[in-house]
Order: structure tokens, then C-alpha cells, then sequence
């Protein structure tokens, strides 16, 4: 594995900054910093779009002058990243922002006070800050909330209470829709495939790529995929573009948009059972089927036996979950049959494409190439160096054996 790296501290986030912020938040004009420690959350390489920061405060106020402490996280967007031009097409971090400032807030009290889950669904917001492109969040980990192996990925207990909380998101992501009509119709509609931009295409077009020379290496794969493969490199977005297209009779919601591994936080109880789980990321939240999200996180987060052998029934334990979330929060849409939303699911699985055979393996990438974004779009010697180390990995052509024959089956590698 090469050293790992971090990116260095914002200029901007000063004593002085920090106290401001706090002041504001805890509604203390009196409150002082005393200590300021900072630290990277996340070494660079582990997140393609923003850089985590932890802030460790001790600060007093008039009315206590105890000392406090506590921690906070600091999200930064990477404006000055050689690859922000891609996100900044999609519109991401302006969306994340709005999230966190005027969506997520009504989502969590629907979720509290009519679905009747007293659980966090996500982390409470300190500070949405604009001029900084930054959030300031309170942190789970003192509540003692950790992210899973993204290499071992998620069994049955992990997968359906992950499960049970996309499906409380997705009601009350559908009933605020209802409820405020217009609420998602600026800058949610731009997924990963959408029909304003292409920015994902050289990202999605080099994995493929990558993937096809990795089939060199084993005479079976080479033989049975490698035309499938590269025929689909010239239809990729087409088909990505089709698969999302939101169509009369669907049933559509805000979907989490990005759901993997890494972008969900477990809390655990005293014999190490999952209790809670919540969602850390939300720069691709968009308004579409939930049935992406479904595809993206079986594809990329959960154990192969579940992923292959199991999908029909954790799609019946989502879709009741979801209909008993509907029911209580008065939904007075549509709500599709378990058949109907199968078959919603089955048109959505173009995303298993993407997900899986490309973007899963650079997900769990533990090489000794330092992973990026930047480097996934490069075409230089390096660039292609990285790629290749991601896609000849033993294991990543061992799980090809499977993924490539299931999503075969599907027809997913023909002519769509």
C-alpha cells in the first residue's frame, strides 16, 4: 500500500472561523475557544469529491464555565481539484448543500414524529456554509457510529436494516414531494446518467476499457465477454440515459442517489448486532426510482451470495418496508404493486452495469496505486498504470466469473 496522504487544512478555518460558527450554533454570543485541534477525517484517496476534516474544540461560555469539548467534522468541496470540473457539471455540491440546509431537516422529522423512529437518519448539521463550499456536521463517531469494511462488504443483518432505512428515506422523500410541489425540481435531476450531461462518460468509458484489457489475462472471460465489452464502451451513456428515464406509472421519490459502503455509518450494540445505520453522503441525490438505489448498493456493498442468489427477496423485504412507511406518513400517490415494482426494478438494471463490473472494483481497491478520480479519467502512462493494477487484481477476476454470467442473463451486455 503507498504512504498514505492528506490533504492540508483549509486556510480559512481559523480559531476565529470556528468560534463564529460555534456561537452560532449553540446560540452563545458569550461562548470562547480555547483549544482548536485539527486533523484529517479521511486520508486523500479515500473520498472522489470532498475532503473530511475533524475538529477536536474545548470552549466555554458565561453561562458554564466548564470547559466543553467535543469533536466536529468539516466537509470541503474539491474546488481545486484537477477533477471538480465533473462534479461541478452535475451540480453536486450546491445539492449537498441544499440537503443538508432544507431537505434533510423535513425529512428527519417526518421520519421522527410520523414513521415513528426515534433512530438518527443521517448527522446533524452545525453550519451550511456557502462562501466556504463547506458543512460542518456533528461527530457520530462519539456516539460510537463506524463505516463497514468496504472490502468485505455488508451480510444479511447489515443489508436489511440498510434496507429498512433507505426505505424510510424514500417515503419521506415521496410524501414532501406531495406535500411541497416543486420541492426537488431544480438541480435533482442530474445522476450519474441524466439527460443535461455527459461528464461521467470519460470515467465510465476508461473502466470499461480497463476492464477489456484486464480479460487478457484469463482465455475463458477474454472469449465469452471482451466483444460485449468494448461494443458497450460506445453505448454506455445511452444506455445509462435510457435505464433512468423516469416513465408515467413509475413510482419516483428522492432517491439517496451514491449508496455504498462507505456512505453509511453503523451504530452497534454490547454483542456487536447493527442497530442503527445512517447516510453520510448526499451529492447525488436525485429524483428518480428508488429502484437505483437498490441496484447500486446490491451491486457494490453486499456479499456475493446475497447479490446473486437473494436480490427477489431483499427487493420483497424493501418494497414492504417501504409500503408500511407509505401508509404512515399518509402517502396518497400510487403505490405499486410488489409485481409492478419488480418489474420497475428489472427495467432500472442497466445500473447494475456500471456499478458492479466498473465502479465496484475501484470501490474496493486496495492496491498499491493511489487511487483518484483524476487518475480514473487520465489516459497518460499513469493513469493507465492505476487503472490496470484496479482491474487485474486476483480477486476482483474471480468475482468476474460471477457478475459478468448474472448480468448476462439479464441481458444486460447485449444490444438494449
Amino acid at each position: 500500500m503507498p504512504e498514505e496522504k492528506t490533504y492540508p487544512v483549509p486556510s480559512w478555518l481559523t480559531k476565529d472561523y470556528v468560534q463564529e460558527k460555534l456561537r452560532a450554533y449553540f446560540k452563545s454570543d458569550t461562548l470562547k475557544l480555547e483549544k482548536l485541534h485539527i486533523k484529517p477525517a479521511i486520508a486523500k484517496g479515500k473520498n472522489y469529491a470532498t475532503v473530511m476534516t475533524r475538529i477536536n474544540v474545548e470552549f466555554t461560555t458565561k453561562e458554564s464555565v466548564e470547559k466543553k469539548a467535543t469533536n466536529f467534522l468539516i466537509k470541503t468541496t474539491f474546488t481545486k481539484d484537477p477533477a471538480a470540473h465533473v462534479f461541478i457539471k452535475y451540480g453536486v455540491y450546491t445539492r449537498e448543500m441544499d440537503m443538508y440546509q432544507r431537505i434533510l431537516p423535513k425529512i428527519g422529522k417526518l421520519v421522527k414524529e410520523e414513521i415513528q423512529d426515534p433512530r438518527r437518519l443521517f448527522a446533524g448539521t452545525v453550519i451550511v456554509d456557502r462562501e466556504t463550499d463547506s458543512l460542518i456536521f456533528e461527530d457520530l463517531t462519539l456516539e460510537h457510529y463506524k463505516v463497514a469494511c468496504r472490502v468485505r462488504k455488508l451480510d444479511l443483518e447489515h443489508t436489511h436494516l440498510v434496507l429498512e432505512k433507505l426505505a424510510e428515506f424514500h417515503a419521506a422523500g415521496a410524501v414532501l414531494a406531495e406535500r411541497e410541489l416543486g420541492i426537488f425540481r431544480e438541480n435533482y435531476d442530474r445522476g450519474f446518467y441524466n439527460k443535461y450531461t455527459r461528464g461521467y462518460q470519460p470515467v465510465m468509458t476508461n473502466l470499461l476499457k480497463a476492464l477489456s484489457r484486464s480479460l487478457n489475462l484469463d482465455k475463458e472471460l477474454r472469449q465469452r465477454y471482451q466483444a460485449k465489452i468494448d461494443r458497450l464502451i460506445n453505448h454506455v451513456m445511452v444506455y445509462g440515459e435510457r435505464s433512468t428515464t423516469n416513465n408515467p406509472g413509475d413510482f419516483l421519490t428522492l432517491a439517496y442517489g451514491d449508496l455504498w459502503t462507505t456512505n453509511v455509518m453503523f451504530q452497534y450494540d454490547d454483542e456487536g448486532h447493527p442497530t442503527n445505520a445512517i447516510f453520510i453522503d448526499f451529492l447525488f441525490s436525485v429524483w428518480n426510482s428508488p429502484a437505483i438505489d437498490l441496484h447500486y448498493f446490491f451491486s457494490t456493498s453486499i456479499h456475493d451470495n446475497l447479490r446473486l442468489l437473494n436480490q427477489p427477496a431483499l427487493i420483497q423485504f424493501y418494497y414492504y418496508k417501504l409500503k408500511e412507511y407509505l401508509l404512515k406518513v399518509k402517502y396518497s400517490g400510487h403505490i405499486p404493486s410488489l409485481f409492478d415494482f419488480q418489474l420497475q426494478f428489472r427495467k432500472r438494471a442497466f445500473y447494475a452495469v456500471f456499478a458492479s463490473p466498473m465502479f465496484e472494483p475501484f470501490m474496493v481497491y486496495n492496491g498499491k496505486e493511489e487511487p483518484s478520480l483524476e487518475q480514473v479519467i487520465s489516459e497518460d502512462s499513469s493513469g493507465i498504470r492505476f487503472k490496470d493494477d484496479v482491474f487485474q487484481q486476483e480477486g476482483l477476476r474471480k468475482r468476474l466469473h460471477l457478475t459478468l454470467p448474472h448480468l448476462e442473463q439479464w441481458g444486460l451486455l447485449d444490444d438494449m
